[in-house]
């Protein structure tokens, strides 16, 4: 059994009913050697007093409440957490949320494939939904992969077209990875699609994937950011919004950014009918691609487009 440290950064807010389910869970790990950090958004319920009562019968477990520098939201604790975890000097890092279940091999089966392969950087594993801890059984089946895709050989272009399931809870990360990356705390939803677009495109990453259920997703209505925002739809549409724009810029700025995002930009562009995002496109294609698909595309269809849009809309384009 590897003596291996392994940083648990557990965000909650509001969850007194329910987190000590999750505690229970990571309690019980085969993999004995952790530290659970418990980042608390400020909870207006009895989850400080249910977790503190927790942390003093294990010591491994650390109850922190999120200082008001850090903004609110899930982005924002989850960026506290990742702070506390670089002060320790973690060496792994796994992400877990307050009302859901972990495997008791989770950390253990995730883990060996570091302690083989030191260069690794990531390993991920499947799970499952459930509404009551009655439907868990902790049998180690193997996923099948009709219902949780993790394995890929292009780490970016899967998860972009949303071909693996990959989360918050699956991965365990090398703790090295994520120093220089932090969630955008303007980001009320799809932070932690934002969070791993730009490092698998920063990044070259090593993985593995562990082809077990390793954790239960608890499926309800009431998520840690829907007890946070009243407005939903208008949030989610913002967060899309902001997501998009902040990883098509960082694609731009890349000196070889791969195909197949180019031409996912410039298809969602042209049905979105977004002049904007539809010209920086373009005039990286024309001025970095030699790809000659590509580049016959700009000329012969994006080029005209704009044409047509500076005659009827008076837009100074230029082409």
């Amino acid at each position: 059994m590897s003596n291996t440290l392994i940083t648990i950064l557990l965000a909650t807010y509001n969850r007194a009913h329910l987190i000590e389910e999750t505690l229970r869970s990571i309690q019980n790990q085969t993999h004995v050697n952790f530290e659970c950090f418990i980042t608390d958004d400020n909870s207006s319920d009895d989850t400080a007093v249910t977790v503190k009562r927790f942390c003093q019968g294990d010591p491994r477990f650390h109850y922190f409440l999120k200082p008001e520098k850090y903004p609110k939201g899930l982005s924002a604790n989850r960026n506290f957490g990742l702070d506390l975890a670089e002060k320790h000097g973690a060496q792994y890092i796994q992400f877990f949320d307050d009302d859901d279940i972990m495997h008791p091999r989770k950390l253990e089966l995730q883990l060996k494939p570091f302690l083989v392969d030191k260069k690794l950087d990531l390993t991920i594993c499947c799970y499952r939904k459930f509404d009551k801890t009655a439907m868990i059984e902790f049998d180690l089946d193997l996923a099948d992969d009709k219902s949780c895709h993790i394995k890929t050989g292009n780490l970016l272009k899967s998860f972009y077209l949303n071909k693996i399931n990959l989360n918050s809870l699956g991965p365990l990360w090398k703790a090295e990875v994520l120093k220089r990356y932090r969630f955008d705390e303007r980001l009320r939803y799809t932070e932690e699609r934002d969070f791993y677009l730009r490092i698998f495109l920063l990044q070259k990453i090593r993985y593995v994937p562990v082809p077990y259920i390793l954790f239960w997703y608890r499926k309800h209505e009431k998520a840690i950011t829907s007890n946070l925002y009243e407005d939903n739809g208008v949030y989610k549409k913002e967060a899309k919004r902001i997501s998009e724009t902040n990883f098509l810029n960082l694609v731009l700025k890349q000196e070889k950014a791969p195909y197949f995002l180019l031409k996912s930009f410039l298809k969602k562009a042209i049905i979105t009918n977004n002049s904007k995002n539809l010209k920086g496109v373009n005039n990286y294609v024309l001025q970095k691609i030699f790809d000659w698909k590509l580049r016959y595309f700009t000329i012969l269809v994006l080029n005209p487009y704009f044409r047509i849009i500076r005659v009827f809309h008076n837009f100074n384009f230029y082409v």
